[in-house]
């Protein structure tokens, strides 16, 4: 490893990134098969152990708190018990309880994500949740809050799950704070909006979201920098980086109208959930902390390499990004 990337992890810590999107649970109920249901042709899991971790936006403030960072959150949650949960859980993975904003809607529960898992086997899937726009009380807040806060941050990352925190004005109003303050924007985003994620920094959907933002699939080298090209032209942004799964990621550069594909880093894969969490993390911090972009990706490819190596979303260290380059 050089002392170039050397030095860009270790000004993680000097760093302060604020996350706005989708706050969640992802709870995981862990369990063994033994027979067939009686009753209709689905397995019987026997519940082993279950555990809860913060997913969507909450996932990305983990990752990003776990690299050394330091964190604003906001976003919103149910009026619940759940929602004062998923609060407790990010301040006992390291999350300064002072700079979590979370505004309490009354009408919607926070969303909690279950998987059912038989050994590595993700069997099913229950999401409770209610899909809501943001009033435009929150909404006026959560501008605010940024408006407030313009001068500690260095990056913001959208992560935009489609539950309704990211609205088009939300997108808008960012990107053009960040403007106006030099702020990296990165966006993990969501087809619903995707043709509202206008001059950001950086895009990181995966070749399916892009794919059907375009209305094409994009299988092959050529097709993702073709699918690139189009979406940093039809959206002024300055790069995208798709993730491909197994076949790694690509950058796509509007300016130099450049295109580099990068190989996986992952040995073995388990579990690619969170995985984007983790590159949209890593990169941002990457960028803002004297990364090159080409070293961005590395990074970034690196520890997506990690986490699907592991079961449901995780998040590594700068030790752990230290020791696998």
């Amino acid at each position: 490893m050089s002392e170039e990337i050397k030095k860009v992890i270790n000004q993680f810590q000097n760093s302060t990134i604020l996350v706005i999107g989708d706050f969640m649970i992802d709870e995981y109920v862990i369990g063994k098969v033994d027979r067939i249901s009686p009753e209709a042709p689905v397995p019987v899991v026997q519940e082993v152990q279950t555990k809860r971790v913060p997913g969507g936006a909450g996932n990305v403030v983990c990752n990003v708190t776990s690299l050394g960072a330091r964190v604003l959150a906001t976003g919103i949650m149910g009026a619940d018990e759940p929602g004062k949960d998923m609060i407790r859980m990010m301040v006992s993975l390291g999350l300064n309880q002072k700079d979590i904003f979370l505004y309490e809607a009354e009408d919607r529960p926070t969303t909690i994500k279950t998987r059912i898992l038989a050994g590595n086997q993700q069997v099913c899937r229950l999401d409770r949740e209610k899909k809501l726009p943001l009033s435009k009380e929150i909404e006026d807040s959560i501008v605010s809050f940024l408006s407030k806060h313009k001068d500690q941050i260095g990056g913001i990352i959208i992560s935009d799950y489609d539950k309704g925190v990211v609205t088009p004005r939300l997108i808008q109003e960012t990107v053009k704070i960040a403007k106006e303050n030099q702020i990296f924007v990165a966006v993990d985003p969501q087809v619903t909006h995707f043709e509202s994620y206008k001059m950001v920094d950086v895009l990181t959907p995966n070749h399916h979201e892009a794919g059907r933002f375009l209305g094409r699939s994009l299988e092959t080298d050529e097709s993702v920098e073709n699918a690139g090209m189009e979406i940093n032209q039809r959206l002024n942004s300055a790069m995208s980086l798709i993730t491909r799964g197994e076949k790694g990621m690509s950058l796509i550069e509007s300016e130099t109208k450049s295109c580099r594909h990068f190989p996986t880093r992952a040995r073995e894969v388990f579990d690619v959930t969170g995985a984007g969490d983790t590159v949209i993390s890593i990169f941002t911090l990457a960028m803002i902390s004297g990364a090159t972009r080409e070293q961005a990706v590395h990074l970034s490819n690196a520890g997506a390499g990690i986490v699907v190596g592991k079961i449901g979303a995780a998040t590594i260290s700068s030790e752990d990004l230290m020791n696998v380059l």
